[in-house]
């Protein structure tokens, strides 16, 4: 095939590329192993918003614009996304639906956007470059006892899952994070790569 073919057939045809962001988006979102914990429904709520949200990411120019789009996220989730109620196998509640946590909203959107921007490079390498060293760490429960093991740090200490992280622990914790890296990792790796390596190394024994 000629390379003028090549580029017909994998062009930049802006309804494959509107497609694919959103099956990634939606693989991401699977990705994260939280919409279980979320009412029916959830998910097809968070693609929704995620839609328009994403292109305001990919368009940060700055840390301090990407913090303000990576709150208005979470807050937005706060407000409008429900945990699911739980019930034990005679059908008694145990546990009543309530609005997620910034955890659990942080948490959904650092792992959408590090399957987006550090694994499938988007919306371009040369923009995923610029962003991906402002992501944070996406923080699962064995990270965070893992964090509270090396780190006296009282905002944090009575925290046992994500649910219980809300805006002022969750900033805390990624200062955590920065400091390890900079202590393991003389500041060679950005927190999604650390996420990666300490998730492993917790979950799966490595």
């Amino acid at each position: 095939m000629n390379s003028s073919a090549e580029n017909h057939r994998f062009g930049d045809n802006e309804d494959a590329k509107a497609v694919k962001i959103k099956n990634i988006l939606d693989m991401a979102l699977d990705f994260t192993a939280m919409i279980r914990l979320f009412e029916k429904g959830s998910n097809k709520k968070i693609l929704s918003y995620l839609d328009s949200f994403i292109p305001s990411i990919f368009n940060s120019e700055t840390e301090l614009e990407y913090n303000g789009k990576h709150s208005e996220f979470c807050q937005w989730f706060t407000s409008n996304i429900k945990t699911a109620e739980k019930r034990n196998k005679n059908g008694l509640l145990i546990k009543k639906s309530g609005y997620a946590s910034w955890g659990q909203a942080a948490k959904v959107l650092d792992i959408i956007l590090k399957v987006c921007i550090y694994y499938c490079h988007l919306p371009s390498c040369e923009r995923a470059a610029k962003i991906v060293v402002w992501l944070n760490g996406a923080v699962d429960t064995p990270i965070l006892e893992y964090l509270k093991k090396c780190y006296n740090c009282q905002l944090i200490s009575r925290t046992t899952t994500i649910e219980g992280i809300d805006k002022e622990k969750y900033e805390e914790i990624q200062k955590m994070i920065r400091s390890e890296i900079n202590e393991k990792y003389n500041d060679k790796i950005v927190p999604v790569q650390f996420d990666d390596i300490l998730w492993r190394k917790l979950n799966r024994d490595e």
